[in-house]
């Protein structure tokens, strides 16, 4: 099963931890906000504060899509791209936070953003009517997704809402897998990837603070780590697309290209029950999906240019 976590008003699952942010900033009446982001969390955000009518400072490497730099611009954001990895936009946005005395809305260690995920797993859990799946699969970047459902699913069982926690698995890029390494060597923190090589930018975060607080959520929940590689997402994105109708962002495909990996191995079992999560929109990611689909054809309004061109 799938969690489309996309059907969002700015088209991901950061919503979940923007709104509660946006709110306590709003709360504090703060001067302006700021965020370190690879697209999703900054567009997101920036909504956000443009409905509090907050001024908000978006830090993006300059790999960024397009499509999200365009959606953070359009929602009043301040775009500063900058030249380097993910690491190097919160490097600079730290100074600059401190120095202008911006408030840090940053997912990889705000609180709040925590408290917005953790909805992850009261909805999963209502909408299979309180009978949790044996696994839920994140694909991971800083661990804000999976953190806050480790969050909710405690909840839930300590209230007695659930009669069992599921197991939770993170999903990682080979090219930059610093939870899946920490995972593998027992590690209870991550050894940082300083160049991330990944198409699935949303999850190419190298050093993500709330790793050790992953790595605890997966053996907690008696969990698992995997990788996959670049061939393995884009076959699933594309796949997700052409079979199911899914169009989903390249950086949300690695969960589901991890759940059969996964099937594949052994590890979940016939008869296990899956969810997925799907964090974005494929809208987002239209520069990768151009290497997998098929050009249109152009024809003449005339129905014999339409034959000549569909017997190419």
């Amino acid at each position: 099963m799938a969690k489309l976590d996309y059907v969002a008003p700015t088209s991901s699952f950061k919503d979940r931890g923007s709104t509660i942010a946006i709110s306590k900033a709003n709360e504090l009446q703060v001067d302006a906000v700021a965020i370190d982001s690879t697209g999703n969390a900054a567009a997101s955000i920036s909504a956000y504060a443009s409905k509090a009518k907050i001024p908000c400072y978006a830090f993006v490497p300059s790999t960024t899509e397009p499509e999200k730099i365009a959606q953070m611009s359009a929602n009043g954001a301040i775009v500063a791209k900058v030249k380097g990895t993910r690491q190097d936009a919160h490097d600079i946005i730290e100074l600059a936070y401190r120095k202008y005395g911006w408030y840090y809305c940053g997912f990889m260690v705000s609180p709040y953003a925590i408290e917005g995920t953790k909805t992850i797993a009261y909805e999963i859990c209502e909408q299979m009517r309180w009978a949790p799946p044996d696994w839920i699969i994140f694909p991971v970047g800083t661990g804000s997704g999976i953190v806050g459902c480790a969050k909710g699913l405690q909840e839930l069982h300590r209230m007695g809402w659930v009669d069992k926690i599921p197991k939770l698995v993170c999903i990682q890029a080979e090219g930059c897998a610093p939870i899946y390494s920490g995972f593998k060597t027992g590690a209870k923190d991550i050894v940082p990837v300083r160049s991330p090589r990944t198409m699935a930018e949303g999850i190419a975060v190298g050093a993500p603070p709330k790793g050790g607080l992953v790595l605890e959520a997966i053996r907690r929940t008696g969990g698992v780590a995997e990788t996959v590689n670049e061939n393995q997402i884009l076959e699933c994105a594309r796949t997700l697309a052409a079979r199911e109708g899914l169009y989903v962002e390249i950086s949300a495909a690695p969960s589901v290209a991890g759940a059969i990996k996964l099937v594949e191995s052994g590890v979940i079992e016939k008869g296990d029950t899956v969810v997925c999560e799907l964090t974005g929109t494929g809208l987002k990611s239209s520069r990768e999906y151009s290497r997998i689909i098929r050009n249109p054809i152009e024809i003449e309004p005339t129905l014999e240019s339409l034959a000549i061109a569909l017997k190419r």
